[in-house]
């Protein structure tokens, strides 16, 4: 169970994770399989939630970002 559960938190690969259990201990493969499946999952699960997103908003780059838009432009209120 620990060793599918570290290797599917360092690999992100869940299905090989549990391969490499039942691989390495092939005399208790069929009586662990449930059991690592489990751990694979409730791993990459909890991997998943914690992993921060490093995707950030594109800034806007160049002389026509710097020109104001319509919709961002509140001037045309001021008439």
């Amino acid at each position: 169970m620990g060793v599918s559960a570290m290797a599917v938190v360092m690999l992100r690969l869940p299905l090989t994770s549990v391969l490499l259990a039942a691989i390495l201990f092939p005399s208790d493969a069929l009586t662990l399989l449930p059991l690592v499946i489990a751990a694979v999952v409730v791993a990459h699960v909890v991997t998943a939630r914690l992993t921060p997103n490093d995707t950030k908003p594109a800034a806007p780059a160049g002389p026509a970002a710097a020109e104001a838009s319509p919709r961002t432009d509140p001037s045309h209120l001021a008439q």
